[in-house]
């Protein structure tokens, strides 16, 4: 390392590393302008900080440099074991302090066992620093090595000094027990543990507790199993523990109950702990110890008993007695020493009894005889027996089977791990006698054995006896199928086949047609004659021969088979029955089926078992006796008149037995939608199937009557299906029949039309109506039955009561009504009608007998009339309906009136009068009238009703109404101001004034406080009030008539001063702009309001002088008078006012008309063009126009050049190149403003401008169909051309793509937009002064 210094005078040179001494290590060179630090053959532990310090008298420095030297890494730090256990290590290390100058990527964990010298990979990969070596062997000791590995390579290995050992702490000590307790000692007793960890262990560590401290104080370090701790303060309560030690460390502690110092009594009790379930286990001729602790104090005294008897110790049974416990010792125990034995503690404070079980293993006991056998051959005996009475304690594991023939004396053993307590002896020599015995065997040994009998190897069996009746059980014209029992008894030998034999029904001779032994209970009978009847029988044969043959099958003709019926369905379920339906089969087998058999399955795993017991003839049947909850599925099978029975048809679906509801559902032929046309005379039938749960009940209802089977109408009901059939149709069986069915789920409906074609029937409502001396009005209604057809015409006849004979009085007649004429008075007749349709003339309805003479009379005169309403020139006249209308409706009324100075009763309608009212006109003012009614009903007038009081016609006055909307328009200490407006009527009369009148809120006594004379204004000051005093207050209005109802004010107002809100009332004058001409003098009224007065001020809107203007202020209004006004006092003039309750501003808009100011900002737009904004101010008067001055450069002069009257001028005729100023004048009526010069000369030359876009974004998106517009603002001068490229390709114009160009913008629009429109678009601008282009996304196209 060079590193260059300075210093003077030359500085002192120390180059300095942590861990190395760097003058026996590295070469340093030093001169007073460098030094020179060189290390030969670096190595990774020369990497790290190299300090270098330099002094001199002047000051010191100091600096390092860091070196990392690219090398394998250093070799772990502190490796050592985390955790030893019983068979692994876990060891733990941290990573190398020198790690080579690249990162350790993992490190390589080896193991030697102390006895080999080499060592064993456990992995090279691990990544953590921690690692766990497991399948070690428990107290071997083993060396580990540890070694990183980075980008560079495997660094020095970390190595464990000292071999480990692989072990671990012990288990807990068994049992510690606090045997002896004084006052100030307690002795402790336990057992080893049950594993000592894979080491020694060296000794245990004994630990107390005193109660109610957490701290655990060390007793002792022994090596004995018992010990006295002493030195323990009397009556305090201590708990022990104790813990195993060995190599690896300590155990866990096991404790002792709680033990409390003091010289101690205690009733005895015994630890049966060590006793599992208080039972022993002892194998025959073992020796057994049993040793139970004993606790008590004094020391309990222990008899032994077994069962109710005292043991007494012999030199095999004997009891010790230690200080702690009682040991009973039986050697070569037996079978009889097994059973329940009790120990007994005494002493001075009770007795104490446990019982203990010993259970003794042994052998077993010969099995139980005798020894059955069950069966015997000629070449094998079958034996049974019963296991051994005493099993020896545990399950027998087998029996051994010995035989030997009763000549010899050797057993040969036949089987020696027979399982069940039977066995067939094989291979025996026919004729040869044999003895069997039998051992049985646990897992203990083998015991006594037991003999049998001699037995003799012979066949023991006779012929079989007879077979069952073969049944045929398929068939077809050729060949049948037949299948039998087998017989009852095989005579003791296997049955080896049958013989099969068959006849034709009317023979007598039997042919063998099997032509070997038919093994099985199945034969198929060939070559059969078409429709010839078969019997068939069938002849066992065993060892012993031939069996007596079976009764013959049934006779069965050999025809074709029955197909089977169709899949049987479940019309209606319930827990214990279901109902069944299935279609009859396709093919019959040329006979007619006589009948079906149902068969059921229970699920999953049920027989096939029989479920009818009587022949089913229907389609249908109920199979009862299921078991609710449980599964099922059916078949059913055919049978013919021949007796051939069909296949089983497809199972049903699985069918669940419960009561489940349904709602009815009726199945109805579609033609029964429309209506059933039936002729009269003929049958017509209507019918239905239902389905639901439970089975739904069927009711046929017409005209909302149940309908019963009759002798014309015939109901035929099963469980699913009703039939009605009407017999000897006529009209009036055709209508709506109804069919219900219901259940518990519900109901369903079916409304069946009929419509029988007949003559119709008669006319309904056949009335006489408006019967005269003359004639009659005869009404009636359509036939309810119109027979099928439409009612043509109807036919009218009458007769007279006196007659028989019917005369016609309509015959073609299409209407429902019929007015007879030309009848005799006082004559009596009766009417008919009857109705005609195509088929005929239909039944006649005859009418009432009706006498012909004038029903009605005059009517009684109406009631006396009344006047309601009166003016000076009319009144409303009102009466009531006469009693009685004499029989005719009352046509109209006849008002008459009479003046009280005539004698003549004047009519008073013209027209028909059919109210109870009439307004009565045209009365003399002043005169009295009375009036009086009369009623007019066919039979003429009534007579006149009671004439009527006298009324005077005059105007009626009433009092005035209430006062319209009373207000409080202001309030004092001691004054309220109220207002309100005329009452809305008047009363007739014209309102003479207003009375105001007040009342406490709590009283009822009121005061009028307008004068006598009344109060004609509309508004009133209420004085002389208490201050904050509430009132109520009313006001009335007064007319000729007298005072009318009060109107109350709202509330209850109180005397007390009011704080108004300042308000400033503008003039419609000042609201518009104030026009005054110059040198005249401004003059503004605004009138103000407010409570307090408000205080005011006055201001301009740019903040002007106010110098010029007089202003005077009160508390109503405020002026401001400015006298030679000139163009400058024109503007906003603004007043605030403003009190406690707020404040309020307004202005006023003042122009002077003066000449105008000078033009505003003059600037120029294009080099060629210039233009103006308008004049701040036109003085008040329009601007006619604006004149335009030119003046050359170096010249003095303006000339004017133009008069404009816009707000731009176009200047022509410059000289190019040349400088120029421009200046403008605005006029108006009242002369030339100022000139207003432009700022900068004007250089007359063509203005350049490179094209530039204006892009407000850069993304265009549009919905698919929608169109799309691109509109890309740019400038440009001179005028640009454009060009429009898409994806780099230039764009072509169509009719759906059009490019526009203005001054100012592009245009792209894309008409209907499609997918293949998304993409970049790029517009290029090209002109002399440069060119532009920008790029244009139209990415979002929603997808069509």
């Amino acid at each position: 390392m060079f590193v260059p210094i300075k210093g003077r005078p030359v500085p002192e040179v120390t180059w300095s590393k942590d861990d190395t001494n760097l003058k026996t290590r590295a070469h340093i060179d030093t001169t007073e302008s460098y030094t020179l630090l060189v290390i030969p053959d670096c190595t990774r532990y020369d990497a790290g900080k190299y300090h270098l310090c330099l002094e001199n008298v002047a000051g010191k420095k100091t600096g390092f440099v860091n070196v990392k030297v690219l090398d394998t890494p250093g070799p772990p730090v502190n490796l050592k074991p985390r955790e030893i256990a019983k068979n692994s290590i876990t060891l733990q290390w941290e990573i190398p302090i020198i790690d080579g100058g690249s990162k350790i990527r993992n490190y390589i964990i080896e193991k030697r066992a102390a006895t080999k010298k080499a060592y064993t990979v456990l992995s090279t990969t691990w990544q953590k620093c921690s690692f766990k070596i497991p399948d070690l062997e428990e107290g071997a000791y083993y060396y580990f090595r540890v070694s990183a590995e980075n980008d560079l390579g495997v660094g020095e290995p970390a190595e464990t000094p000292e071999p480990i050992r692989v072990s671990q702490a012990p288990s807990a000590p068994e049992n510690l027990y606090v045997t002896d307790v004084t006052s100030d000692s307690a002795s402790l007793a336990w057992t080893k543990p049950l594993h000592d960890g894979g080491s020694l262990i060296t000794g245990y560590v004994i630990e107390a507790q005193k109660k109610d401290t957490d701290q655990w104080v060390h007793v002792a370090t022994i090596k004995a199993l018992d010990y006295t701790v002493t030195d323990l303060i009397e009556g305090a309560e201590y708990t022990f523990r104790i813990m195993a030690v060995n190599a690896s460390g300590r155990s866990d502690p096991r404790e002792s109950r709680p033990a409390v110092i003091k010289e101690q009594t205690s009733a005895p009790s015994f630890d049966l702990r060590g006793v599992y379930q208080k039972t022993i286990i002892a194998k025959a001729g073992d020796r057994l110890k049993v040793e139970i602790p004993v606790l008590g104090k004094p020391r309990p005294v222990v008899s032994w008993k077994k069962g109710d008897t005292v043991v007494k110790e012999t030199q095999r049974l004997n009891i010790e007695t230690t200080l702690t416990s009682t040991i009973l010792n039986i050697n070569e125990i037996k079978r009889t020493d097994g059973g329940q034995y009790s120990m007994t503690g005494k002493n001075m404070l009770g007795t104490m009894t446990e019982t203990i079980t010993i259970l003794v293993h042994d052998i077993p006991g010969p099995p139980t005889g005798p020894i059955k056998l069950e069966e015997i051959s000629c070449d094998y005996v079958l034996m049974s027996w019963d296991p051994p009475e005493n099993d020896g304690g545990v399950p027998i594991n087998n029996y051994i089977v010995e035989m030997r023939e009763t000549t010899g004396t050797s057993w040969v053993e036949l089987a020696a791990t027979v399982i069940r307590t039977t066995f067939k002896a094989a291979r025996l020599t026919t004729g040869t006698q044999y003895q069997f015995r039998i051992k049985a065997q646990n897992r203990y040994g083998i015991g006594p054995s037991i003999i049998s009998e001699p037995v003799v190897a012979v066949y023991p069996f006779d012929v079989p006896s007879q077979p069952g009746t073969p049944v045929v059980t398929s068939f077809n014209k050729d060949a049948m199928t037949l299948s039998w029992n087998e017989p009852s008894s095989d005579g003791g030998s296997a049955i080896l086949g049958y013989h099969v034999e068959r006849k034709e029904k009317n023979s007598i001779l039997w042919q063998r047609i099997s032509k070997a032994l038919v093994v099985g209970n199945l034969f198929k009978s060939t070559g059969l004659i078409d429709g010839i009847a078969y019997e068939h029988r069938v002849i066992a044969e065993n060892m012993a021969g031939l069996s007596k043959a079976s009764k013959p099958s049934e006779p069965m003709y050999a025809l074709d088979p029955v197909d089977p019926p169709g899949r049987p369905v479940a019309l209606n379920i319930t827990r214990h029955e279901v109902t069944l339906s299935w279609t009859k089969p396709e093919g019959d087998g040329g006979f007619s089926i006589t009948g079906y058999t149902v068969e059921r399955r229970e699920m999953p795993n049920g027989r096939w078992l029989k479920a009818n017991f009587n022949n089913i003839l229907e389609t249908i049947y109920t199979v009862s006796g299921l078991t609710e909850d449980a599964t099922y599925e059916f078949r059913v099978f055919a049978r013919n008149s021949a007796g051939a029975v069909s296949a089983p048809s497809q199972s049903s679906e699985a069918i669940l037995c419960r009561d489940d509801i349904e709602e009815p559902r009726l199945d109805v032929d579609a033609s029964y939608s429309s209506t059933v046309v039936v002729m009269a005379g003929e049958v017509f039938k209507l019918e239905a199937s239902v389905t639901g749960r439970p089975i739904p009940s069927l009711v046929w209802t017409k005209e909302g009557k149940e309908l019963e089977d009759t002798a014309k109408i015939e109901i035929k009901t099963s469980e699913f299906h009703t039939t009605l059939t009407n017999k000897d149709s006529l009209r009036r069986d055709g209508g709506a029949f109804t069919l219900i069915a219901s259940n518990p789920g519900g109901f369903a409906k079916f409304i069946y039309n009929v419509k029988v074609l007949d003559r119709p029937g008669p006319p309904n409502s056949l009335t006489v109506t408006d019967v005269t001396a003359e004639k009659c009005v005869l009404n009636w209604l359509h036939p309810t039955h119109d027979g099928g057809a439409k009612i043509e015409y109807f036919i009218i006849q009458r007769r007279e009561t006196s007659r028989l004979a019917w005369t016609n009085v309509a015959t073609d007649l299409q209407a429902n009504r019929f007015k007879v004429t030309k009848l005799l008075k006082g004559n009596e007749y009766i009417f008919r009608v009857m109705a005609v349709n195509k088929y005929g003339v239909g039944e006649p309805v005859e009418s009432e007998p009706v006498i012909c003479a004038n029903p009605y009379v005059p009517s009684d005169p109406p009631q006396q009339p009344e006047v309601t309403i009166i003016t000076k020139d009319s009144m409303v006249v009102c009466w009531d309906r006469p009693e009685h209308d004499g029989g005719s409706r009352i046509n109209t009324y006849i008002i008459e009136r009479r003046d009280k100075t005539g004698l003549r009763w004047v009519k008073c309608n013209k027209r028909t009068v059919t109210d109870l009212r009439f307004k009565v006109s045209g009365l003399t003012p002043g005169h009295e009238y009375e009036f009086r009614v009369l009623a007019e009903n066919n039979a003429g007038l009534s007579q006149p009703s009671p004439s009527s009081p006298f009324y005077k016609a005059i105007d009626t006055i009433f009092q005035p109404g209430p006062p319209g909307n009373p207000r409080v328009l202001d309030t004092t200490k001691s004054s309220i101001t109220l207002a309100w407006n005329k009452p809305v009527y008047d009363g007739g009369s014209e309102i003479t004034g207003y009375i105001v009148e007040t009342c406490l809120p709590e009283e009822d006594e009121w005061t009028i406080h307008t004068p006598k004379n009344g109060w004609t204004a509309t508004s009133f000051t209420i004085t002389n009030l208490r201050e904050n005093q509430e009132y109520k207050i009313n006001i009335s209005a007064t007319n000729c008539e007298g005072v009318g109802e009060p109107a109350a004010v709202p509330g209850t107002p109180k005397a007390e001063d009011r704080l108004v809100p300042p308000e400033i009332e503008l003039g419609a004058e000042l609201r518009k702009v104030v026009c005054i001409r110059a040198c005249s003098t401004l003059r503004l009224f605004v009138p103000i309001k407010g409570r307090p007065a408000p205080e005011i001020k006055w201001s301009r809107e740019h903040g002007e002088s106010l110098d010029k203007a007089n202003i005077e202020i009160t508390s109503s209004f405020t002026t401001l008078q400015v006298e030679n006004v000139d163009r400058f006092d024109g503007g906003k003039y603004i007043v605030t006012v403003e009190n406690a309750s707020g404040s309020k501003t307004a202005f006023v808009n003042v122009r002077v008309l003066d000449s105008p100011g000078a033009p505003q900002n003059l600037i120029v737009r294009e080099v060629t063009r210039d233009s103006v904004s308008l004049p701040d101010h036109d003085g008040g008067s329009r601007i006619t126009g604006y004149i335009v001055e030119m003046q050359g450069k170096g010249s003095e002069k303006w000339t004017q050049v133009m008069v404009v009257k816009s707000n731009e001028a176009h200047v022509t005729g410059l000289t190019q190149g040349e400088e120029y100023t421009f200046r403008i004048s605005a006029v108006n009526e009242k002369g030339v403003s100022d000139p207003r010069s432009l700022n900068v000369p004007v250089v007359a030359k063509d203005l350049v401008i490179s094209p530039t876009f204006k892009l407000l974004f850069s993304t265009f998106s549009v919905l698919a169909g929608d169109d799309l517009k691109i509109d890309v603002p740019y400038a440009a001068h001179p005028k640009a051309t454009a060009t429009w490229l898409k994806d780099g390709v230039a764009l072509k114009e169509t009719t759906r793509v059009n490019a526009d160009t203005t001054d100012k913008n592009l245009l792209l629009v894309i008409k209907e937009a499609c997918r293949d429109d998304v993409g970049t678009y790029t517009v290029k601008l090209t002109n002399t002064a440069g060119e532009a282009s920008t790029d244009i996304s139209n990415k979002q196209l929603v997808p069509e």
